[in-house]
């Protein structure tokens, strides 16, 4: 026996077993025009063979009158026939087979309209400042908040892109639809970008002479800067959607969350922002006052933008959030999330599930079937 007997076996029964389980009401041909001319073409010709193809100069028996007793009974003939009757069975499906059978199947895809968003995150020395005496930096509360965010935006189908902002802006991930990876980006993105001898860290404050950096230091990014120069950032944000923008996304959005201590009019960023219809969301996070009082005479005009910034985000159409608590954080989180709900269509697909192999299978059984008695037949048989 051959090895590859069994997997052939294997391969029989499995098509056996779809013919079994086929739902004979549900299936279409194809092809059954090219069907039904091939089996009108072999019914032609076996007409030909018995009206014209005997030999006409033949005969069946010996021209005696054979006693009853030597003739077939009629489950003899029954067995005689099988051969044929299988045989024909088999010519049968392989015309089936012939007429390219399917099933027809339909699918249901569901349609999520991208949308594309930037999320520029301030990571200035005072959101490493505790944030209303919760024993937190603002920094860890606003990166808490936002994980959860995305984990609510998860199968929304957004291509977003992260950045940060200190003195300057920083490109941590390029515009992206994978959820997985841009959440371990998030995670792991530093609190707080600051120099190295920041009165804040408490190593450049032995005297306690100023409100500490409570953020991890592991979550503390020593570089040059610390200060909330938004302006720069939204230049460079908007160079980014310019650049790298999808144009087929209609949708596109910035989330800016920061205290707002920003050192500049970012109005003419905002208009331009508003011509490109680009939805600002703007999380004010509320700032700790005893360091922007101590730390004043570097920024006299921290708190004054701060309000102007709001008053120009709403005139540009954007919307403003006041975060007082992490409540009110979660909560401008939760309504973002409302607000950039994207359009979901259904696709209906239409498509064929071939199984001309299964009527092949049931042809090939009843051959060799055929085949099998018809030997055994005619060598144990006999035909008077």
């Amino acid at each position: 026996m051959s090895p590859n007997t069994p997997y052939v076996w294997e391969l029989v029964k499995a098509g056996l077993i779809s013919f079994r389980d086929t739902n004979f009401d549900l299936v279409r041909f194809e092809s059954l025009g090219l069907a039904f001319g091939a089996g009108l073409f072999l019914v032609l010709m076996l007409l030909l063979k018995f009206l014209w193809g005997r030999n006409r100069f033949s005969h069946v028996g010996s021209g005696h009158r054979i006693a009853k007793k030597y003739q077939q009974g009629k489950l003899a003939k029954l067995i005689f026939l099988m051969p044929t009757i299988l045989l024909g069975a088999a010519v049968f499906f392989l015309l089936v087979g012939l007429a390219n059978p399917y099933l027809p199947r339909t699918t249901i895809e569901k349609l999520v309209e991208s949308r594309e968003r930037i999320d520029l995150i301030d990571v200035s020395s005072s959101k490493g400042w505790e944030f209303e005496n919760t024993g937190k930096s603002a920094g860890q509360l606003g990166r808490e908040a936002f994980l959860k965010f995305l984990n609510m935006r998860r199968g929304q189908n957004d291509r977003v892109s992260l950045w940060l902002f200190a003195s300057e802006p920083h490109l941590l991930e390029d515009f992206i639809i994978d959820d997985d990876i841009y959440t371990m980006q998030a995670e792991d993105a530093p609190y707080v970008m600051l120099y190295s001898n920041h009165p804040g860290l408490t190593e450049n404050d032995l005297e306690d002479n100023f409100v500490d950096i409570i953020a991890p230091r592991d979550m503390v990014q020593l570089s040059e800067g610390g200060g909330t120069n938004l302006n720069p950032a939204l230049d460079a944000v908007i160079a980014y959607f310019d650049r790298e923008g999808n144009k087929n996304i209609k949708q596109k959005a910035l989330l800016i969350e920061t205290d707002a201590a920003v050192e500049a009019d970012a109005g003419p960023q905002l208009r331009e922002l508003q011509k490109r219809n680009i939805k600002v969301y703007l999380l004010h996070i509320k700032p700790n006052v005893l360091g922007e009082n101590q730390f004043g005479n570097a920024n006299t005009n921290g708190i004054k933008y701060a309000e102007l910034l709001k008053t120009k985000v709403q005139q540009f159409g954007g919307k403003v959030y006041d975060i007082q608590d992490s409540r009110s954080l979660e909560n401008a989180y939760r309504d973002i999330d409302r607000l950039e709900t994207a359009p979901v269509s259904l696709a209906r697909n239409l498509f064929k599930v071939l199984i001309y192999q299964r009527s092949l299978v049931v042809a090939f059984m009843l051959l060799c079937m055929a085949i099998g008695i018809g030997a055994m037949l005619q060598i144990f048989g006999e035909n008077p």
